[in-house]
Protein backbone atom coordinates (compact mmCIF):
# COMPACT_ATOMS: atom_id res chain seq x y z
CA UNK A 1 0.00 0.00 0.00
CA UNK A 2 1.25 3.49 -1.08
CA UNK A 3 2.30 5.99 1.89
CA UNK A 4 0.00 8.52 1.85
CA UNK A 5 2.28 10.78 3.62
CA UNK A 6 5.22 10.22 1.64
CA UNK A 7 7.45 13.65 0.58
CA UNK A 8 8.14 14.23 -2.55
CA UNK A 9 11.29 15.45 -1.54
CA UNK A 10 12.33 11.95 -0.77
CA UNK A 11 12.19 10.44 -4.20
CA UNK A 12 15.67 12.76 -4.33
CA UNK A 13 17.38 12.29 -1.59
CA UNK A 14 16.23 9.68 0.57
CA UNK A 15 18.34 6.23 1.19
CA UNK A 16 16.73 4.75 4.26
CA UNK A 17 18.85 2.42 6.09
CA UNK A 18 16.46 -1.05 7.10
CA UNK A 19 14.64 -1.04 10.38
CA UNK A 20 15.96 -3.72 12.44
CA UNK A 21 13.67 -3.12 15.70
CA UNK A 22 15.15 -4.55 19.03
CA UNK A 23 13.36 -4.70 21.96
CA UNK A 24 15.87 -3.78 24.05
CA UNK A 25 16.72 -0.81 21.94
CA UNK A 26 13.41 0.59 21.80
CA UNK A 27 11.26 2.90 23.73
CA UNK A 28 7.52 4.22 23.63
CA UNK A 29 8.10 8.41 23.81
CA UNK A 30 4.65 10.19 24.87
CA UNK A 31 4.83 13.79 24.98
CA UNK A 32 2.44 15.87 27.06
CA UNK A 33 -0.61 13.75 27.27
CA UNK A 34 -1.68 16.16 30.56
CA UNK A 35 -4.19 17.94 31.70
CA UNK A 36 -2.28 21.32 30.30
CA UNK A 37 -3.19 20.92 26.91
CA UNK A 38 -5.13 17.38 26.35
CA UNK A 39 -8.04 17.93 28.08
CA UNK A 40 -11.04 20.06 27.57
CA UNK A 41 -11.71 21.24 31.31
CA UNK A 42 -7.83 22.09 32.33
CA UNK A 43 -4.97 24.51 30.84
CA UNK A 44 -5.77 25.73 27.59
CA UNK A 45 -9.26 23.58 26.88
CA UNK A 46 -10.04 26.14 30.41
CA UNK A 47 -9.01 29.38 28.29
CA UNK A 48 -10.51 28.60 25.56
CA UNK A 49 -13.89 28.78 27.00
CA UNK A 50 -13.32 31.07 29.33
CA UNK A 51 -12.22 33.51 26.56
CA UNK A 52 -15.28 31.79 24.39
CA UNK A 53 -13.41 30.50 21.45
CA UNK A 54 -14.05 26.96 22.82
CA UNK A 55 -15.58 25.66 19.48
CA UNK A 56 -12.21 26.61 17.28
CA UNK A 57 -10.28 23.57 19.73
CA UNK A 58 -13.02 21.26 19.36
CA UNK A 59 -11.65 19.61 16.42
CA UNK A 60 -8.17 19.03 18.13
CA UNK A 61 -9.81 17.40 21.23
CA UNK A 62 -12.25 15.51 18.79
CA UNK A 63 -8.25 13.96 17.83
CA UNK A 64 -7.13 13.48 21.14
CA UNK A 65 -10.14 11.43 22.15
CA UNK A 66 -9.16 9.06 19.10
CA UNK A 67 -5.55 8.62 19.82
CA UNK A 68 -6.28 8.05 23.83
CA UNK A 69 -7.38 4.18 22.87
CA UNK A 70 -4.40 4.54 19.97
CA UNK A 71 -1.05 5.38 22.43
CA UNK A 72 -3.04 3.34 25.33
CA UNK A 73 -2.74 0.27 22.76
CA UNK A 74 0.70 1.14 22.47
CA UNK A 75 1.43 1.56 25.99
CA UNK A 76 0.06 -2.20 26.50
CA UNK A 77 2.16 -3.38 23.91
CA UNK A 78 5.49 -2.08 24.74
CA UNK A 79 4.56 -2.79 28.99
CA UNK A 80 4.04 -6.36 27.90
CA UNK A 81 7.34 -6.45 26.09
CA UNK A 82 8.71 -5.29 29.14
CA UNK A 83 10.51 -1.92 26.80
CA UNK A 84 11.11 0.98 27.63
CA UNK A 85 8.25 3.81 27.94
CA UNK A 86 9.07 7.44 28.55
CA UNK A 87 6.80 9.98 29.01
CA UNK A 88 7.12 13.67 28.25
CA UNK A 89 5.35 16.66 29.67
CA UNK A 90 5.52 20.23 30.18
CA UNK A 91 6.06 21.47 33.54
CA UNK A 92 8.45 23.68 35.93
CA UNK A 93 10.48 21.92 38.40
CA UNK A 94 9.47 24.74 40.83
CA UNK A 95 6.05 25.29 42.26
CA UNK A 96 6.37 29.08 41.36
CA UNK A 97 7.49 28.37 37.67
CA UNK A 98 10.73 30.93 38.36
CA UNK A 99 12.28 28.14 36.31
CA UNK A 100 9.85 28.81 33.58
CA UNK A 101 11.61 29.09 29.41
CA UNK A 102 11.29 32.59 27.98
CA UNK A 103 9.47 30.94 24.82
CA UNK A 104 6.47 29.21 27.39
CA UNK A 105 6.61 32.28 29.37
CA UNK A 106 6.01 34.78 26.58
CA UNK A 107 2.95 32.38 25.34
CA UNK A 108 1.69 31.78 28.64
CA UNK A 109 2.63 28.47 28.70
CA UNK A 110 3.20 28.65 32.68
CA UNK A 111 3.14 25.05 34.47
CA UNK A 112 3.50 24.89 37.98
CA UNK A 113 5.25 21.48 39.33
CA UNK A 114 2.71 19.38 41.50
CA UNK A 115 -0.65 21.47 39.53
CA UNK A 116 -3.44 19.68 37.96
CA UNK A 117 -1.84 20.75 34.71
CA UNK A 118 1.21 19.09 34.89
CA UNK A 119 -0.40 15.74 35.74
CA UNK A 120 -0.75 12.98 33.08
CA UNK A 121 -4.36 11.96 31.75
CA UNK A 122 -4.99 9.05 34.12
CA UNK A 123 -5.57 6.79 31.14
CA UNK A 124 -2.04 7.42 30.21
CA UNK A 125 -0.59 7.85 32.97
CA UNK A 126 3.15 6.24 34.01
CA UNK A 127 3.36 3.20 36.07
CA UNK A 128 5.94 1.35 37.84
CA UNK A 129 9.31 2.88 37.48
CA UNK A 130 8.51 4.59 33.85
CA UNK A 131 10.65 7.38 33.31
CA UNK A 132 8.86 11.22 33.61
CA UNK A 133 10.89 14.22 31.63
CA UNK A 134 9.96 17.46 32.58
CA UNK A 135 10.55 20.54 30.10
CA UNK A 136 9.32 24.12 29.67
CA UNK A 137 10.00 24.40 25.93
CA UNK A 138 8.72 22.87 22.81
CA UNK A 139 11.08 20.55 21.98
CA UNK A 140 12.88 18.06 24.97
CA UNK A 141 16.25 17.69 23.69
CA UNK A 142 17.54 21.05 24.23
CA UNK A 143 16.30 21.17 27.88
CA UNK A 144 16.66 17.89 29.66
CA UNK A 145 19.03 15.14 29.74
CA UNK A 146 16.84 12.91 27.74
CA UNK A 147 19.83 11.89 24.71
CA UNK A 148 21.91 11.12 27.45
CA UNK A 149 19.25 9.01 29.27
CA UNK A 150 18.70 7.22 25.79
CA UNK A 151 22.31 6.45 25.40
CA UNK A 152 22.93 5.33 28.65
CA UNK A 153 20.04 2.46 28.16
CA UNK A 154 21.18 1.98 24.80
CA UNK A 155 18.14 3.18 22.87
CA UNK A 156 18.19 4.09 19.26
CA UNK A 157 15.02 3.75 18.27
CA UNK A 158 12.12 6.17 19.39
CA UNK A 159 8.12 5.73 18.62
CA UNK A 160 6.19 8.95 19.15
CA UNK A 161 2.93 9.79 20.20
CA UNK A 162 1.25 12.76 21.62
CA UNK A 163 0.98 16.41 21.51
CA UNK A 164 1.30 18.24 19.21
CA UNK A 165 2.16 16.61 15.85
CA UNK A 166 2.91 19.87 14.43
CA UNK A 167 4.38 21.36 17.63
CA UNK A 168 6.62 19.73 20.40
CA UNK A 169 6.29 16.05 18.69
CA UNK A 170 7.91 17.54 15.59
CA UNK A 171 10.27 19.73 17.33
CA UNK A 172 11.22 16.40 19.58
CA UNK A 173 11.17 14.55 16.18
CA UNK A 174 13.34 16.60 14.18
CA UNK A 175 16.06 16.79 16.90
CA UNK A 176 16.40 13.15 17.19
CA UNK A 177 17.09 12.48 13.67
CA UNK A 178 19.64 15.35 13.81
CA UNK A 179 21.21 13.13 16.86
CA UNK A 180 20.97 9.88 14.98
CA UNK A 181 18.04 8.03 16.16
CA UNK A 182 15.60 5.90 14.57
CA UNK A 183 12.55 7.85 14.49
CA UNK A 184 8.77 6.49 13.98
CA UNK A 185 5.74 8.51 14.39
CA UNK A 186 2.71 6.90 14.90
CA UNK A 187 0.12 8.56 12.73
CA UNK A 188 -3.16 7.82 14.61
CA UNK A 189 -1.31 8.61 17.74
CA UNK A 190 -0.77 12.44 17.12
CA UNK A 191 -3.04 15.13 17.27
CA UNK A 192 -2.71 18.67 16.49
CA UNK A 193 -4.89 22.00 15.88
CA UNK A 194 -6.28 20.99 12.94
CA UNK A 195 -6.76 17.35 10.97
CA UNK A 196 -4.81 19.62 7.72
CA UNK A 197 -2.08 20.51 9.88
CA UNK A 198 -1.45 17.32 11.48
CA UNK A 199 -1.52 15.59 8.34
CA UNK A 200 1.18 18.26 6.72
CA UNK A 201 3.71 17.71 9.54
CA UNK A 202 3.73 13.97 9.17
CA UNK A 203 4.08 14.85 5.20
CA UNK A 204 7.19 17.29 6.64
CA UNK A 205 8.61 14.99 9.25
CA UNK A 206 8.45 11.59 6.69
CA UNK A 207 12.17 10.33 5.20
CA UNK A 208 15.58 9.51 6.40
CA UNK A 209 15.52 8.49 9.66
CA UNK A 210 11.97 8.81 10.34
CA UNK A 211 8.84 6.70 9.34
CA UNK A 212 5.16 7.52 9.51
CA UNK A 213 3.48 4.23 10.85
CA UNK A 214 0.01 3.51 12.07
CA UNK A 215 -0.89 1.76 15.63
CA UNK A 216 -1.18 -1.09 13.61
CA UNK A 217 1.36 -0.95 12.00
CA UNK A 218 3.61 -0.36 15.27
CA UNK A 219 1.67 -3.67 16.88
CA UNK A 220 2.98 -5.89 13.72
CA UNK A 221 6.69 -4.34 14.27
CA UNK A 222 6.63 -5.07 17.82
CA UNK A 223 4.66 -8.23 18.89
CA UNK A 224 7.00 -10.65 17.20
CA UNK A 225 10.04 -9.29 19.53
CA UNK A 226 11.12 -11.28 22.03
CA UNK A 227 10.09 -9.42 25.50
CA UNK A 228 13.19 -8.04 26.92
CA UNK A 229 14.70 -9.55 30.41
CA UNK A 230 14.50 -8.15 33.61
CA UNK A 231 18.49 -8.89 33.28
CA UNK A 232 18.42 -6.43 30.64
CA UNK A 233 16.03 -4.25 31.96
CA UNK A 234 17.30 -3.25 34.40
CA UNK A 235 21.03 -2.96 32.62
CA UNK A 236 22.60 -5.66 34.30
CA UNK A 237 23.05 -7.63 31.38
CA UNK A 238 24.53 -4.43 29.03
CA UNK A 239 26.95 -4.04 32.49
CA UNK A 240 28.50 -7.48 33.20
CA UNK A 241 30.72 -8.79 30.39
CA UNK A 242 32.13 -5.23 31.31
CA UNK A 243 32.53 -5.05 34.98
CA UNK A 244 35.71 -5.92 36.17
CA UNK A 245 36.40 -8.28 39.03
CA UNK A 246 36.54 -7.01 42.93
CA UNK A 247 39.13 -4.17 43.83
CA UNK A 248 42.35 -4.19 45.47
CA UNK A 249 40.84 -4.61 49.61
CA UNK A 250 43.54 -5.08 52.26
CA UNK A 251 46.63 -3.85 49.88
CA UNK A 252 48.74 -1.58 52.92
CA UNK A 253 50.09 1.00 50.17
CA UNK A 254 47.21 2.19 48.98
CA UNK A 255 47.49 5.95 49.82
CA UNK A 256 43.18 6.50 48.58
CA UNK A 257 40.87 4.95 50.71
CA UNK A 258 38.24 4.23 47.78
CA UNK A 259 41.14 2.02 46.40
CA UNK A 260 39.81 -0.93 48.75
CA UNK A 261 36.31 -0.55 47.59
CA UNK A 262 36.44 0.06 43.85
CA UNK A 263 37.51 -2.52 40.88
CA UNK A 264 40.50 -1.86 38.71
CA UNK A 265 39.82 0.22 35.65
CA UNK A 266 38.19 -1.15 32.93
CA UNK A 267 40.87 -2.44 29.92
CA UNK A 268 39.56 -0.51 27.01
CA UNK A 269 38.65 -2.36 24.06
CA UNK A 270 39.94 0.01 21.13
CA UNK A 271 39.52 -0.56 17.40
CA UNK A 272 40.46 1.77 14.74
CA UNK A 273 36.58 2.17 14.21
CA UNK A 274 35.94 3.19 18.17
CA UNK A 275 38.54 5.27 18.87
CA UNK A 276 40.42 8.63 18.34
CA UNK A 277 43.19 10.75 19.78
CA UNK A 278 42.15 13.69 21.09
CA UNK A 279 45.41 16.39 21.23
CA UNK A 280 44.41 19.62 23.82
CA UNK A 281 45.81 23.28 23.44
CA UNK A 282 49.02 22.38 21.21
CA UNK A 283 49.47 25.98 20.36
CA UNK A 284 51.64 28.75 20.62
CA UNK A 285 49.73 30.45 23.24
CA UNK A 286 50.22 27.67 25.63
CA UNK A 287 53.31 26.10 24.37
CA UNK A 288 56.01 29.23 23.02
CA UNK A 289 57.51 31.03 25.64
CA UNK A 290 57.63 33.59 23.24
CA UNK A 291 54.24 33.79 22.45
CA UNK A 292 50.72 34.12 24.53
CA UNK A 293 51.20 32.92 28.35
CA UNK A 294 55.19 33.82 28.37
CA UNK A 295 54.20 37.08 27.27
CA UNK A 296 52.45 37.76 30.05
CA UNK A 297 54.92 36.28 31.85
CA UNK A 298 57.89 38.46 31.04
CA UNK A 299 55.41 41.45 30.76
CA UNK A 300 54.39 41.27 34.44
CA UNK A 301 57.78 41.01 35.43
CA UNK A 302 57.91 37.92 37.73
CA UNK A 303 61.19 36.45 35.57
CA UNK A 304 61.36 32.55 34.98
CA UNK A 305 58.22 31.81 36.59
CA UNK A 306 56.56 29.64 33.88
CA UNK A 307 60.82 27.83 33.08
CA UNK A 308 59.43 24.27 34.87
CA UNK A 309 56.34 24.86 33.10
CA UNK A 310 57.81 25.11 29.82
CA UNK A 311 60.19 22.54 30.38
CA UNK A 312 57.37 20.39 30.81
CA UNK A 313 55.48 21.23 27.67
CA UNK A 314 58.77 20.52 25.83
CA UNK A 315 58.34 17.19 27.21
CA UNK A 316 54.47 16.78 26.16
CA UNK A 317 54.98 17.45 22.84
CA UNK A 318 57.50 15.18 22.00
CA UNK A 319 54.88 12.58 24.07
CA UNK A 320 51.95 13.98 21.73
CA UNK A 321 54.14 14.03 18.70
CA UNK A 322 54.93 10.02 18.86
CA UNK A 323 50.72 9.41 19.82
CA UNK A 324 50.33 11.54 16.29
CA UNK A 325 52.30 9.34 14.43
CA UNK A 326 51.29 6.09 15.61
CA UNK A 327 47.57 7.66 15.40
CA UNK A 328 47.82 8.72 11.53
CA UNK A 329 49.66 5.31 10.72
CA UNK A 330 46.52 3.35 11.77
CA UNK A 331 43.94 5.86 10.26
CA UNK A 332 42.49 6.59 13.94
CA UNK A 333 40.64 10.18 14.16
CA UNK A 334 42.73 13.01 15.25
CA UNK A 335 41.04 15.43 16.74
CA UNK A 336 42.90 18.67 17.75
CA UNK A 337 41.17 20.94 19.98
CA UNK A 338 42.50 24.91 20.72
CA UNK A 339 41.40 27.67 22.93
CA UNK A 340 40.69 30.19 19.91
CA UNK A 341 37.61 32.60 19.68
CA UNK A 342 35.68 32.60 15.98
CA UNK A 343 35.34 36.02 15.80
CA UNK A 344 38.99 37.32 14.76
CA UNK A 345 39.14 39.49 18.00
CA UNK A 346 37.85 37.07 20.05
CA UNK A 347 34.87 38.29 21.91
CA UNK A 348 33.52 35.15 21.59
CA UNK A 349 35.79 33.51 24.21
CA UNK A 350 34.32 32.81 27.24
CA UNK A 351 34.04 35.39 30.07
CA UNK A 352 36.64 33.29 31.65
CA UNK A 353 38.90 33.86 29.06
CA UNK A 354 38.26 37.14 29.03
CA UNK A 355 39.07 38.11 32.60
CA UNK A 356 41.88 36.16 32.17
CA UNK A 357 43.49 38.73 29.57
CA UNK A 358 42.83 36.15 26.28
CA UNK A 359 41.79 38.06 22.87
CA UNK A 360 42.31 36.48 19.91
CA UNK A 361 40.85 34.26 17.18
CA UNK A 362 41.91 31.35 15.27
CA UNK A 363 44.25 32.89 12.74
CA UNK A 364 46.12 34.82 15.11
CA UNK A 365 49.61 34.14 16.33
CA UNK A 366 48.52 32.65 19.85
CA UNK A 367 46.11 30.05 18.12
CA UNK A 368 48.76 28.53 15.73
CA UNK A 369 50.00 25.33 16.31
CA UNK A 370 53.17 24.13 17.47
CA UNK A 371 55.43 22.64 14.61
CA UNK A 372 55.25 19.11 15.77
CA UNK A 373 52.12 19.19 16.19
CA UNK A 374 50.23 21.33 13.43
CA UNK A 375 47.27 19.23 11.67
CA UNK A 376 47.36 17.24 8.32
CA UNK A 377 44.33 17.34 5.86
CA UNK A 378 41.84 15.52 7.40
CA UNK A 379 42.21 16.28 10.52
CA UNK A 380 39.96 17.94 12.72
CA UNK A 381 40.43 21.45 14.47
CA UNK A 382 38.21 22.59 16.77
CA UNK A 383 38.27 26.18 18.14
CA UNK A 384 36.98 25.91 22.02
CA UNK A 385 36.11 29.31 23.69
CA UNK A 386 37.11 28.31 27.40
CA UNK A 387 38.68 25.55 29.47
CA UNK A 388 36.65 22.23 28.40
CA UNK A 389 36.93 19.64 24.95
CA UNK A 390 33.00 19.92 24.99
CA UNK A 391 32.17 23.44 26.15
CA UNK A 392 30.90 25.24 22.95
CA UNK A 393 32.59 22.66 20.29
CA UNK A 394 30.53 20.08 19.31
CA UNK A 395 32.50 17.57 20.07
CA UNK A 396 29.84 14.96 21.80
CA UNK A 397 28.31 15.24 18.23
CA UNK A 398 31.04 14.75 16.35
CA UNK A 399 32.11 11.50 18.17
CA UNK A 400 28.60 10.27 18.16
CA UNK A 401 28.32 11.05 14.45
CA UNK A 402 32.20 9.07 13.88
CA UNK A 403 31.13 6.03 16.29
CA UNK A 404 33.84 6.59 18.78
CA UNK A 405 33.51 5.28 22.52
CA UNK A 406 37.45 5.75 23.19
CA UNK A 407 39.47 8.37 23.31
CA UNK A 408 42.80 8.74 23.57
CA UNK A 409 43.95 12.18 25.03
CA UNK A 410 46.90 14.28 26.06
CA UNK A 411 47.64 18.46 25.41
CA UNK A 412 48.16 20.96 27.58
CA UNK A 413 46.66 22.61 30.74
CA UNK A 414 47.44 25.92 31.93
CA UNK A 415 44.07 26.46 33.41
CA UNK A 416 42.56 23.02 34.21
CA UNK A 417 42.18 22.29 30.81
CA UNK A 418 43.00 18.59 31.12
CA UNK A 419 41.69 18.02 34.17
CA UNK A 420 38.13 19.21 33.29
CA UNK A 421 38.02 17.55 30.55
CA UNK A 422 39.05 13.55 32.15
CA UNK A 423 35.75 14.66 34.17
CA UNK A 424 33.68 15.61 31.06
CA UNK A 425 34.91 13.01 28.58
CA UNK A 426 34.27 9.80 31.33
CA UNK A 427 30.97 11.49 32.57
CA UNK A 428 29.64 11.33 28.62
CA UNK A 429 30.45 7.47 29.12
CA UNK A 430 33.00 7.49 26.63
CA UNK A 431 36.45 5.16 27.61
CA UNK A 432 39.81 7.41 27.92
CA UNK A 433 43.24 6.45 27.72
CA UNK A 434 45.05 9.58 29.38
CA UNK A 435 48.80 9.63 28.54
CA UNK A 436 50.59 12.11 31.29
CA UNK A 437 53.98 12.19 29.51
CA UNK A 438 52.11 13.65 26.60
CA UNK A 439 50.14 16.44 28.94
CA UNK A 440 51.79 18.91 30.80
CA UNK A 441 49.99 21.03 33.60
CA UNK A 442 50.63 24.43 34.79
CA UNK A 443 51.40 22.74 38.75
CA UNK A 444 53.72 20.59 38.44
CA UNK A 445 52.15 19.00 41.74
CA UNK A 446 48.88 18.19 39.33
CA UNK A 447 51.36 16.98 36.82
CA UNK A 448 52.07 13.84 39.14
CA UNK A 449 48.30 13.41 40.21
CA UNK A 450 47.14 12.65 36.48
CA UNK A 451 49.11 9.37 36.75
CA UNK A 452 46.70 8.79 39.78
CA UNK A 453 43.40 9.49 38.25
CA UNK A 454 42.78 5.68 37.10
CA UNK A 455 39.50 4.14 37.77
CA UNK A 456 36.19 2.78 36.15
CA UNK A 457 36.64 4.29 32.15
CA UNK A 458 40.03 5.86 32.79
CA UNK A 459 43.02 4.21 32.26
CA UNK A 460 46.16 5.81 32.65
CA UNK A 461 49.27 4.60 30.09
CA UNK A 462 52.66 6.16 29.81
CA UNK A 463 53.35 7.13 25.64
CA UNK A 464 55.16 3.81 25.11
CA UNK A 465 52.62 1.69 26.30
CA UNK A 466 49.78 3.51 24.30
CA UNK A 467 51.90 3.36 21.52
CA UNK A 468 52.26 -0.24 21.23
CA UNK A 469 48.52 -0.41 21.73
CA UNK A 470 48.02 1.54 18.99
CA UNK A 471 50.44 0.10 16.52
CA UNK A 472 48.58 -3.35 17.27
CA UNK A 473 44.92 -2.25 16.21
Amino acid sequence: MANRFRNVMNEVVDARPPLSPSAEQMALIVVDMQYFDAHRDWGEGRTAKELGVAEHFEEYFDQIDSIVPQIQKLLKLFRNKAMEVIHIRVAELTEDSRDVGRKQLVRGFVVPAGSREADFLEELAPIDDELIISKSSSGVFPVTNLDRLLRNMHINTLVFTGTSTNGCVESAVRDAVDMGYNVVVVSDACAAGTRETHELALVSMEGALTRILSTDDVESLVQPLEPVSREARSGLKRVEPYLPQPGRAGEEDDQNPYDGILPPALELPLTRDNAALLLVDGQRMTCDPSCGLGTMDRDKGEGAVLDSYFGRVERAIDGMARLLESARAQGLPVIHVRTAGRFPDGRDLSRKKKVQGFRFGPDSEEAQFMPALRPQNGELVLNKPASGVFTGTGLDDILRNLGVENLVLGGVSYDGAIQGSIRSISDRGYGLILVPDACATYIESRQKRLWDVESGVIQVKDVAETVVQLNAL
